[in-house]
């Protein structure tokens, strides 16, 4: 029998509770990490952004983890940690495709979209190989002296002041107490089933579900294209080194490609266009997916799954969404509070936004009414972020029928992550600075008043072209405050280069 006491117990070590966890000894508290699994281990929420990186680099410098900040950016990064798997990615590309025909290049690149977002690999984004850098994570941890159990279950769990639990490892028994609760375990939603806080999946619009794994022999998407005749000379950067998202007909496909040779790649699939068939097996369904799409089956018709993922994964609807996010000793991280898509790469940026805060509350070393105060501010901007990334998603969605559309709504998230980054950038982002702008009135009503219009042009099928040009039009008005970064150019025929504003 283990008994130990924390001043905050943080339930799952991924890279987020693993921080979390970090940050919260550098500051002087006692915490405790638990998991119910082992390293390493593949999860969804591989891919980096600029504002992820930032946010990492900040908190790294500012709480003195020195071994954690070279991996903010992939030069840093290759040169203290080679061994540790990564991904350049040096912005966000994305193909059109039409159902049953090859990809066709355009020469106003009408169907393509790339948006750079570093000027060279030294200062690059990265694809975070979870298996690995999870498992570094943890052993930082371990190396910290901060009691972490693996492979442990949370039997029960009462009390609140303080929180009283009963864990199992193996044959052991583990009872802890703590004064604080974090919930860092994802879609394991423990403290939601604890408290048992209801899940209102119907309070997000997007609507979509997954079908994922790590391959070895997938072909770069550039060869393809050559193979096709089609010029990448335009291009801002080799759309390899990005978050690639192939636009599919009610779907799309990430590939994200790591430097040991594994691509990681999924299908997000809407759910309302086509529900999920438990007669079809996944991977019955992913060659389904491949025989609509030639040139996307020639990317994979390599490709092979690696030993380590084993067989496909396959999700039911992604979408989940708790009622409460904190109570006065308990708190979510934002992606145990919530789960969306992978599109544009948002979830790992938002947990660290999360994490920022709700340490910055921590070492205020608050009253007790006051502490409450701060989680329940925290709360309200993580409620107002959620509406905004999933109004901007499932905009998107809605946009995947008709490519222009896409790459038109598109531009609100990348205006408000040029803006936060701008914000960073040159020191003006306090502590509470919402993720995406999402603090903004006037940027929020702007995304919502493109995307009614976008759910209205969308609602009879594809859109004319008169339609397309009006949103389009639409768009830019809209977008004009917030467009530092020389966005909805039309000269720039969707190729768009790393500018910094200012």
């Amino acid at each position: 029998m283990t008994e130990l006491h924390a001043d905050v117990a943080i339930i799952g070590s991924g890279f987020g509770g693993s921080l979390t966890a970090l940050i919260l000894k550098q500051i002087g508290l006692s915490p405790v990490l638990i998991d119910r699994a082992s390293h390493p281990r593949l999860v969804l929420g591989e891919s980096s952004t600029p504002l992820a990186n930032m946010v990492l680099k900040s908190l790294t410098h500012r709480f003195g983890l020195t071994r954690l900040e070279p991996l903010a950016e992939y030069g840093s990064w290759q040169r203290e940690y080679r061994n540790l798997t990564c991904g350049l990615k040096r912005g966000f590309s994305y193909f059109g495709h039409i159902p049953g025909m090859p990809f066709e290049a355009r020469a106003d690149h009408a169907n393509e979209l790339l948006v750079e977002a570093s000027f060279a690999a030294e200062d690059a984004d990265t694809h975070w190989f979870r298996p690995d850098f999870d498992h570094f994570l943890a052993r930082e941890v371990q190396s910290a002296g901060i009691p972490y159990f693996d492979r442990t279950d949370v039997t029960s769990l009462s009390g609140g002041e303080p929180w009283h639990l009963s864990c199992r490892r193996d044959n052991e028994e583990l009872t802890l107490t703590a004064d604080f609760l974090i919930d860092a375990s994802g879609e394991g939603g423990f403290i939601a089933r604890q408290l048992q806080i209801p899940l209102d999946p119907e309070r997000m619009r997007t609507r979509s579900r997954a079908i994922f794994g790590h391959f070895t022999g997938v072909e770069p998407w550039h060869r393809v294209l050559a193979s096709r005749g089609a010029s990448t000379a335009e291009h801002t950067f080799d759309c390899d080194d990005a978050a690639l998202h192939h636009i599919l007909d009610g779907g799309w496909l990430y590939v994200l490609r790591f430097n040991n040779g594994v691509t990681s790649a999924g299908f997000m699939i809407d759910c309302t266009r086509h529900p999920i068939d438990l007669n079809v097996s996944p991977e019955e369904e992913w060659a389904q997916w491949l025989d609509r799409y030639p040139s996307v089956a020639a990317q994979f018709s390599q490709a092979v799954l690696t030993p380590f993922c084993g067989r496909l994964r396959r999700t039911q609807r992604l979408q989940r969404r708790a009622r409460r996010a904190v109570g006065p000793n308990w708190a979510m991280l934002p992606l145990a509070a919530y789960s969306l898509d992978a599109l544009h790469s948002s979830g790992n940026a938002h947990t660290l936004f999360g994490i920022e805060r709700l340490v910055s509350i921590f070492e205020r070393r608050l009253g007790r009414a006051d502490f409450y105060s701060a989680l329940l501010e925290h709360e309200r901007t993580l409620q107002t972020e959620i509406n905004l990334v999933d109004q901007i998603v499932h905009g998107c969605y809605r946009g995947f029928a008709n490519f222009e559309l896409l790459s038109s709504f598109a531009m609100f998230y990348f205006a408000g992550a040029h803006n936060c980054e701008d914000l960073r950038r040159n020191s003006r982002a306090g502590l509470g600075t919402a993720f995406l702008l999402a603090d903004n009135a006037e940027f929020r009503k702007s995304v919502s008043s493109c995307y009614e219009c976008l759910l209205d042009t969308t609602a009879n099928g594809p859109p004319a072209l008169a339609e397309v040009r009006e949103f389009k039009n639409m768009v830019k008005r809209e977008i004009a405050p917030f467009n530092i970064a020389g966005l909805c150019d039309d000269s720039r025929h969707n190729m768009y280069p790393f500018t910094v504003s200012g």
